[in-house]
């Protein structure tokens, strides 16, 4: 199965600080903890968004250091660790940031991806369900969870929730490839053949479209 990217940082909307010793040296005494931790995790999603996963989860480590209840903090140092493979630390900061936000859909989502990619089906498919309980709109979300039932053996469900996710983005090119294999996989060739082929339309290139279809005409 493919699995999209991990959902969009959620940081804070504060200007961040710049200066040669980095993000927040030139900061004054008078900004309280919280404004000094805006600036950190502001720099962290511009360092996450240009690649440099280390550098950002250090200033999203020194926001959650700032601001120990902020959910928002604990979720963008996740989404970072996640990216370092740091796998249990990033399912840590989830968890946190679940605990202090319960209805937080994307960090459901995001653990439950985790999770499953670790081989912990049973809790991925919890999270994931939450996720779509709290966003049932989340075409991310039904996708993920769609990958974790495919993976449990459940191939009537899993097409339903690929379905689903391509039904609320059409050109959702990962969730097209997984559908297909899905009807592959319960023998419906012609179905697969047609998502597939709608995969390449939208990415030409896409390796895993490429591969499935390939199979699926020799079937």
């Amino acid at each position: 199965m493919t699995n999209p990217a991990p959902l969009g940082l959620a940081s804070a909307t504060s200007a961040p600080s710049g200066g040669a010793n980095g993000p927040g040296a030139a900061l004054g005494s008078q900004l309280s903890d919280s404004e000094e931790a805006a600036s950190y995790l502001n720099r962290g999603t511009e360092l996450f968004q240009r690649g440099k996963f280390e550098e950002a989860a250090t200033n999203y480590a020194t926001a959650v250091k700032l601001t120990p209840g902020d959910e928002t903090a604990h979720f963008d140092l996740a989404l970072a660790l996640a990216r370092l493979g740091r796998a249990s630390e990033a399912q840590e900061q989830y968890l946190e940031a679940i605990r202090l936000f319960p209805e937080y859909p994307e960090a459901h989502n995001n653990l439950g991806n985790l999770l499953a990619s670790q081989g912990q089906l049973t809790e991925a498919v919890e999270h994931l369900n939450t996720a779509l309980k709290l966003s049932p709109d989340s075409a991310s979300a039904h996708n993920n969870l769609g990958t974790a039932l495919i993976r449990q053996g459940k191939l009537n469900e899993a097409a339903l929730h690929f379905s689903e996710a391509v039904r609320l983005m059409p050109d959702y090119v990962e969730a097209r490839c997984n559908l297909g294999n899905a009807w592959l996989a319960q023998g419906k060739t012609d179905e697969a053949i047609a998502e597939f082929q709608a995969a390449l339309q939208l990415k030409p290139d896409f390796q895993p479209a490429q591969r499935g279809l390939a199979k699926a005409r020799h079937k």
